[in-house]
């Protein structure tokens, strides 16, 4: 990999100082791709197998290395918001938030969100990934991505201390079926869990809900032991994503040039004068963000692949004119393909966190707050051997189905509440269809309705601190497949100006009331024997708004993002709201511009999505695929 050469740096801080374009031609690859993070890392891998084929790389963010805010697994989260690794992004004002303005982290660094999220690496069931297909995405489907969720992993099976009770440990052929063993990514399970995982595991049980051995295999519902993407292999105790693995095994080659501090700005096109014809994506502009970065423009002899996200990709097919015509026009941009779709059918999961003052004599992460001697005892530990508390993250989580986790009269009324939704005023035909299959789902035992993540420990919320020398649960909830559909637009033709986010949390009665019941469920779990024995109390709500109007209210003040932002640029039929054509991933109208990112997910999933979007550039950048045709020309 060749970074520019001086002369283009200070060439190029000289020119952003004057807010002027790069003078003399444009830097010429075979392919440019938008954006250094989980997928464009990938494909740029792929691609550049072939000696042959040069490709550049548009990254906003710097590449950390030896970075412990971005490295060290029990540092998770101390990263969002900070603008070295986090775009930082807010939502506007939210309705079903008491009008609350609430993040929106994107990852801006290489590797992207795969550097800033809290590192679950787990998957849907099979039927969710079907539903894609359901949906239009031809070809897309569970059986077509578990090749390349295998693909991009390499994991082993837990071991003997990581096999939570009710689970049983498969023979090496059933694993290596649904577990990769040769990909870049090194996930792992836990070596080390908190004696509070027996009795709270028993009483899932108790409530009816299983452990499942293996929910990678294509029923992800019950509880389980959830890999998360920290190596205990080869980098040891550090986070694996997709700048550490993808990007350091294709660094060195010739043919890959990184353009990092280097934000994309606009995609431009050949002018044709047949209007009936495909636009051909020709160069994208691009400008420094700081000293380091390159102002000017790289152009593509083949194809230039959008990887910018969720939140970032509608934003630049609308500054470059892709969009909705009429809202283009409004900002005084002239539409070159009207596609209405884009950056709308926003889905991201609503999320809250509630905490409990435990009793007993239990391990917690507590420890770290209330024992001096043993926080500093695991800090030098993870500093010598990259072992201990601070290599660990909380691993048991419950995928329960909708009938598993809601009163009968509360899945009548929920029911009657989405099927009213389905047909009111203004809802899409994707929508339509979406809520369809979701309706469906909410009596299947076979799709999860909520996640529930176990935390032994307090100080997650911060609304309460913990007390000093107590020991807490904290169980976060998130439903998976809200029913709100937001939108993210431009709002000026600034293309360093944020994006205008609308996830529209809660805002329908059916995630209300979703939420609302899965907070009761989270309060009758640990009501429930065994746990209720060593349950102090509730201590965020507070006892005082536990029922009632008081916990309506901390719905609304304490629901905030998932942080899984997917579907604004859906690879669906162009007559149902589609942007990308399901069999080449390219943006309808156009001959080689293709969305390779969670944008292209048409229906969120019950699952953490990093997944399922090194999954998505692997398909799209393999050459057994014959399905897409740009990748090893």
């Amino acid at each position: 990999m060749h970074l520019k050469q001086s002369l283009i740096v200070l060439n190029s801080a000289f020119i952003c100082a004057l807010g002027l374009k790069a003078s003399g031609p444009p830097v010429e690859y075979d392919y440019v791709i938008i954006g250094g993070g989980t997928a464009g890392l990938v494909v740029a891998a792929r691609l550049s197998e072939d000696p042959d084929t040069t490709v550049a790389v548009i990254e906003a963010g710097m590449h950390h290395v030896n970075e412990p805010l971005v490295d060290t697994p029990g540092f998770y989260g101390r990263a969002l918001g900070n603008p070295a690794f986090d775009w930082d992004f807010r939502s506007v004002p939210q309705a079903g938030l008491n009008n609350a303005t609430v993040s929106q982290a994107r990852g801006k660094m290489l590797g992207g969100s795969s550097g800033l999220n809290f590192m679950a690496w787990n998957r849907a069931s099979a039927k969710e990934y079907d539903a894609w297909e359901q949906l239009g995405a031809t070809g897309w489907n569970w059986e077509s991505l578990l090749p390349y969720f295998k693909k991009s992993e390499t994991v082993e099976p837990p071991p003997p201390q990581g096999i939570i009770p009710g689970a049983v440990e498969l023979p090496e052929s059933a694993f290596d079926a649904f577990h990769g063993r040769v990909g870049p990514i090194q996930p792992s399970y836990n070596d080390l869990y908190s004696n509070l995982t027996a009795p709270y595991v028993e009483t899932i049980h108790n409530l009816g809900i299983p452990t499942n051995s293996d929910p990678y295999s294509g029923d992800a519902t019950g509880v389980y032991n959830t890999e998360h993407s920290v190596d205990k292999v080869k980098d040891i105790g550090r986070r694996s994503y997709a700048a550490n693995t993808y990007y350091n095994i294709s660094a060195a080659r010739p043919n890959l040039e990184v353009y990092m501090t280097t934000q994309a700005t606009r995609i431009q096109f050949e002018t044709s004068s047949g209007s009936r014809r495909p636009l051909r994506a020709q160069s994208v502009d691009v400008v420094a963000i700081n000293t380091t970065g390159f102002t000017g423009t790289l152009s593509a002899r083949k194809e230039v692949i959008l990887s910018a996200g969720a939140l970032q990709t509608p934003q630049l097919l609308e500054l470059s004119g892709i969009g909705n015509k009429t809202m283009l026009q409004g900002l005084g941009i002239q539409p070159l393909i009207d596609l209405p779709g884009v950056g709308e059918n926003l889905q991201d999961q609503p999320f809250i966190q509630l905490d409990f003052e435990l009793t007993g004599d239990f391990w917690t992460y507590d420890e770290l707050r209330n024992n001096q001697t043993f926080l500093l005892e695991q800090e030098e530990e993870y500093a010598i051997n990259n072992t201990g508390v601070y290599a660990q993250l909380s691993a048991v989580r419950l995928f329960p189905p909708f009938t598993a986790m809601t009163p009968v009269d509360a899945v009548a009324k929920i029911r009657e509440h989405a099927l009213a939704l389905a047909i009111s005023a203004g809802i899409s035909p994707l929508a339509r269809a979406q809520y369809a299959i979701q309706i469906g789902w909410l009596s299947d035992h076979a799709v999860a309705h909520a996640e529930v993540i176990m935390y032994p420990g307090g100080g997650l919320v911060t609304a309460v601190p913990p007390a000093p020398n107590k020991t807490y649960i904290t169980l976060s909830l998130g439903i998976m497949h809200p029913f709100a559909r937001g939108t993210v637009h431009i709002n000026s033709t600034d293309p360093l100006a944020p994006p205008v986010i609308d996830p529209r949390y809660i805002s329908n009665s059916v995630d209300f009331l979703s939420m609302l019941e899965g907070v009761k469920f989270i309060q009758s779990l640990v009501a429930s024997p065994p746990l209720a024995d060593f349950v102090a109390g509730p201590h965020q709500p507070p006892a005082n708004s536990s029922e009632g109007p008081g916990l309506i209210a901390f719905v609304r003040a304490f629901t905030g993002p998932f942080f899984h932002p997917a579907g604004t640029a859906p690879m669906v039929p162009r007559s149902l709201g589609g942007v990308v054509d399901p069999n080449s991933l390219k943006v309808y109208g156009t001959s080689n511009l293709r969305v390779v990112d969670a944008s292209i997910v048409p229906l969120q999933v019950a699952s953490h999505l990093q997944t399922a979007v090194y999954a998505i550039a692997e398909r799209t950048s393999s050459e057994d695929q014959p399905m897409l045709d740009y990748a090893h020309h």
